[in-house]
């Protein structure tokens, strides 16, 4: 039994996704620690600025949710205790744990596969559509099958939510409008700013998120645009198509007092500007300046917003900024896409079912055909060995042809009628016993469209 457990944007604020936000080497090691539970037979941790998920399957799905609950809640609890230089006692431990409870969500089985599929469609997003989400779903993906950590389930359940999420794509108009997060980034500093034309902009991180951003705000007229990066050689080759300087993050703060609008995007597991960097670059400024802070976890001190002059917004700031309307007939055709995704998953799971009854049905078969093969061999000890081969080929071809006919519709009905009573009726008419009974059998050959085998950036 697969399922979901986790949180997004719609109810935990940034705060708490932060401490529960996983990259890199931490991913790797957070899968391990899944995968060391004998509940888990499969997991991916989907990750993003705006949610952190973890898809799981095993034998019990109530196994699975104690076991992931519990691994979240240890996962919190140690970042709380690590930012916090004092813990009151256990019952204050008991409480921040009760804390994360209450954002938590979970459901299993086609319910948790629906809510894939409406992620990787882009309506979970905090801007409805947005097109990195699916990119993340995928590296997510790549990232759980490199660790060995992905099987028959969730790689059926992800390769559907990522051909779902191409076919929104390719399909709908949903993704074509102004709705992505560097969209709703730069519509919000044009309103704090009051516009953007002839204004200098500061950019931290060179990933996706700033690139977008960087195209945007010179569309939008921005004069002076720098583009602070650890490695500013890395980002020279981009920074020559939007026209803009490069930096080392080393040189922030003297940037600070030449600029009005700072947006950092950046996928480092720590702090990149602290309050007393704002405040030494602010030192003599009288002009406000906004601070958007687009990373998960945080790029930027929050009391760098208490400064004077400053304006400081993260990425919850971000809701309802660049969504567009009248994409009625996109949503609804989106509805109907992910509708179709869950019934095809939901035929995969059913003949998965009933695949072990099929592999002893063909072992039956197969004796069968052998012992009469013999039967008849010996009662024609008269044919020479080309005859006898004949006869042999014969024989293996009718058995392959009707029992090919008689598996494409077992497959049929399976996908209408319930397994069990499937199972229970081949079980009658050929006399053989139910593998399930005795553990798990040989699988089903997998129908689901497959996909390619990476701290995230941000985005959905």
């Amino acid at each position: 039994m697969l399922g979901v457990i986790g949180l997004d944007h719609h109810g935990a604020p940034t705060a708490v996704r932060e401490r529960l936000a996983f990259s890199g080497a931490a991913l790797v090691e957070a899968l391990a620690t899944l995968r060391r539970s004998e509940a888990l037979a499969e997991a991916v941790i989907l990750c993003t600025c705006n949610r952190t998920e973890v898809y799981a399957a095993g034998p019990s799905w109530a196994a699975v949710r104690a076991v992931v609950e519990a691994f979240l809640s240890a996962r919190y609890l140690a970042d709380v205790s690590a930012q916090s230089s004092t813990r009151a006692d256990g019952k204050a431990a008991a409480q921040d744990k009760d804390a994360l409870s209450q954002y938590l969500y979970a459901s299993e089985g086609l319910e948790a596969a629906r809510h894939l599929f409406h992620v990787a469609g882009g309506l979970r997003s905090m801007q409805v559509g947005e097109s990195q989400v699916l990119g993340q779903v995928k590296s997510a993906f790549v990232a759980a099958s490199r660790a060995g950590a992905v099987g028959e389930e969730l790689h059926a359940l992800f390769t559907a939510a990522l051909k779902l999420g191409k076919r929104v794509r390719t399909e709908t108009g949903i993704s074509r409008a102004d709705i992505s997060l560097s969209g709703a980034a730069v519509a919000l500093a044009r309103d704090a700013l009051g516009g953007l034309a002839g204004r200098s902009a500061l950019l931290i991180g060179a990933g996706r998120t700033n690139q977008i951003c960087a195209r945007l705000l010179r569309a939008e007229g921005v004069g002076r645009l720098i583009l602070a990066n650890r490695a500013p050689e890395t980002a020279q080759d981009f920074a020559r198509t939007v026209s803009a300087e490069t930096v080392a993050i080393s040189q922030v703060a003297e940037m600070i007092p030449a600029v009005q609008l700072i947006i950092s995007a950046t996928a480092a597991p720590h702090l990149i500007l602290s309050a007393a960097t704002v405040a030494e670059g602010c030192a003599s400024r009288r002009t406000p300046l906004v601070i958007l802070d687009l990373a998960v976890p945080r790029d930027v001190e929050e009391a760098a917003g208490l400064l004077p002059s400053v304006c400081l917004y993260n990425i919850d700031a971000l809701r309802g900024y660049g969504e567009s309307e009248g994409h009625a007939a996109d949503l609804k055709r989106i509805a109907e896409l992910v509708e179709e995704s869950v019934s095809e998953l939901n035929r995969w799971q059913q003949v998965r079912k009933v695949a072990p009854a099929i592999a002893a049905l063909r072992q039956h078969v197969d004796a069968s055909q052998q012992a009469e093969l013999a039967r008849a061999m010996a009662q024609l000890g008269h044919l020479d060995e080309r005859d006898r081969e004949a006869v042999r080929q014969f024989g293996q071809r009718m058995v392959d042809k009707m029992f090919h006919h008689l598996v494409s519709r077992v497959r049929e009905v399976a996908e209408k009628e319930p397994p069990d009573a499937v199972l229970d009726l081949l079980m009658q008419l050929f006399a053989v016993s139910n593998p399930s009974a005795d553990g798990p059998g040989p699988s089903a050959e997998s129908e689901a469209p497959v996909a390619p085998p990476t701290r995230h950036a941000p985005g959905a």
